[in-house]
């Protein structure tokens, strides 16, 4: 059984990720970054409903 250490699995990772760079198109890279981004804002626009939510629950809870 091989055992590799830690550079060498860096460099693996460098080098499959520098294929995956060269490969991807510069308009698949922007759409990337766009989906991404508007993941993250919708992830956290929920949390935010979420909270609110739970406090008014809590709050309707508390005046029982």
């Amino acid at each position: 059984m091989m055992f590799f250490d830690s550079s060498q699995r860096m460099g693996a990772v460098g080098g499959m990720a520098l294929v995956l760079l060269v490969q991807l198109e510069s308009g698949e890279i922007l759409k990337t970054v766009i989906l991404a981004g508007i993941g993250g804002i919708s992830s956290y626009l929920f949390t935010l409903v979420v909270k609110f939510l739970l406090i008014r629950i809590r709050k309707k809870k508390n005046k029982q």
